[in-house]
């Protein structure tokens, strides 16, 4: 119990300390590593946890990619991750919505939860609260009096050299109401990685849930089940056979108009051509996995006739696929044109989901898996792609491949983009072919208290010289916790 005192105490303060007026960097890496160590003295039977390791190691993989590459996706893969970690601390076969759910509960409510505890325990049981008030002063005595005169001495030795004060240097406004209220969710949140808040019915309830379907067997309604089983059976072979005429058709006429001549409709605009494609899959996917779930329940995946049922659901899930790379094709059409963005990414995101809800729908048939083995393959699957996803420096990527690639090429959704672009962006200032004059407004680096005031508008070569002044001039006064080896390479790129 005390190590789980001192480690949320020490979690707190190290979260202040590497976090509160910081930039993203390796405060991320370092944190990250002190959550993952002191789960793992409170709960040393977590080395026994294979999920538990799976996304520890995801949590480490994330937080190095922040200091690698500096980017959101890497910042929101490694919050996830670690509240993934704190959701499947409880138990190993916990599905990835659960246990994200139970981490996020944990962090938000558990420091309520233990606050109206404490205060239950005062009013029904003085005997007990007065017992509490021992190990308080016990807990005053030994942690927060020596941390007071340590950090005495500290002031002492770092106004005695200046370079001793460099190496731990601490917020100049540490007792700050807005310090003192970062100090307060750190510690919230440190009292959710410690003193974790779970439901354990639900948790129950979750791993309850079968991965395989178990034949249902009533023997005095034999007969009855089986008229029953061969007009469902019946019913879905007209319904599948109806379903792929017409998607076959209507695959057919869409491959027809890509590849004959690789052009678009007449009056139609790529950004319609995408999204139309996109939304036909979304609905036709959900509509595949919906009807193949319907008819694929319970004694149904047991009826000795299904056979030419589950060939015609193949052949359904086979002809959705033939819709998902259409779409392919159509949104690669789109980034030749215009290049990449967040968005035409994203289609390719789903488009990667929606293969593996296809392909493990076809699994379920073929090896007769409930809708929960569905949902926690397919969420597994969501949660690597997102550890992966953040391997990449996509601003990076969308920058250079525009720049080099696209046909028609957008300037102001670069400036939109992160400092990762600065490299990329800067090339611009000398390419023959660019100009730079278009007027964009210069919200960026404008001050809070101004941001009303005016809006300057500025040419795009003006925005982008700015915001190169301003990375530089920002590089140089960060502290070593918002180091990271992304802005390294970038402020060496610039000043080649």
């Amino acid at each position: 119990m005390n190590n789980r005192k001192t480690l949320l105490a020490f979690t707190a303060i190290a979260f202040s300390y590497l976090f509160y007026q910081q930039s993203a960097g390796i405060n991320f890496l370092i944190f990250t590593i002190i959550v993952i160590v002191g789960m793992l003295i409170t709960q040393p039977n977590l080395t026994k946890n294979n999920a538990w390791q799976i996304v520890a190691m995801g949590s480490v993989l994330s937080a190095g990619m922040i200091v690698f590459h500096h980017s959101n996706l890497s910042i929101i893969a490694n919050f996830c991750s670690l509240t993934l970690l704190i959701g499947v601390s409880n138990h190993q076969n916990s599905s990835v919505y659960i246990g994200f759910l139970k981490g996020f509960v944990s962090i938000a409510f558990s420091s309520f939860k233990i606050i109206f505890e404490s205060f239950d325990e005062y009013f029904l049981n003085k005997t007990k609260q007065e017992k509490k008030g021992i190990s308080i002063q016990k807990t005053t005595a030994f942690y927060i009096i020596p941390l007071l005169i340590t950090f005495v001495f500290y002031l002492l030795y770092a106004s005695a050299n200046p370079e001793f004060g460099s190496y731990f240097q601490l917020p100049k406004d540490i007792i700050s109401l807005q310090f003192c209220l970062f100090f307060l969710v750190g510690a919230m949140m440190s009292v959710g990685i410690y003193y974790q808040f779970f439901d354990q019915k639900l948790t129950e309830w979750d791993i309850s849930l079968p991965n395989t379907l178990i034949r249902n067997k009533q023997k005095e309604k034999k007969i009855f089940q089986l008229t029953i089983l061969k007009i469902e059976n019946t019913k879905g072979v007209i319904v599948f056979s109806m379903l792929n005429l017409l998607l076959l058709f209507f695959n057919f006429v869409d491959f027809s108009v890509i590849f004959s001549d690789q052009k678009l409709p007449e009056g139609l605009h790529h950004s319609a051509y995408v999204h139309q494609g996109v939304n036909t899959l979304i609905f036709s996917s959900i509509l595949a996995i919906s009807i193949i779930l319907y008819y694929f329940r319970a004694n149904q995946n047991f009826y000795s006739r299904n056979q030419w049922l589950k060939r015609l659901a193949y052949i359904w899930v086979f002809q959705n696929t033939l819709l998902l790379i259409g779409v392919i094709f159509k949104n690669q059409l789109y980034i030749n044109e215009f290049g990449l963005t967040y968005k035409r990414i994203g289609v390719y995101v789903f488009l990667i989901l929606t293969m593996a809800g296809l392909i493990s729908t076809f699994w379920k048939v073929l090896h007769q898996k409930t809708i929960w083995f569905l949902l926690r393959k397919n969420s597994w699957l969501a949660y690597f792609l997102l550890i992966v996803s953040s391997f990449t420096n996509w601003d990076s990527l969308i920058a250079s491949y525009n720049i080099s690639k696209a046909n028609q090429l957008d300037v102001t959704y670069l400036l939109n983009l992160s400092d990762n672009t600065l490299p990329a962006l800067k090339t611009l200032l000398i390419h023959p072919k660019v100009n730079l004059d278009t007027k964009v407004f210069n919200y960026t680096y404008l001050k809070e208290d101004e941001y009303y005031k005016s809006a300057p508008i500025i040419t795009q070569r003006v925005f982008i010289l700015k915001q190169i002044e301003a990375f530089e001039k920002q590089h140089k006064a960060k502290q070593w916790q918002s180091w990271s080896y992304a802005d390294e390479q970038i402020f060496k790129q610039l000043n080649k």
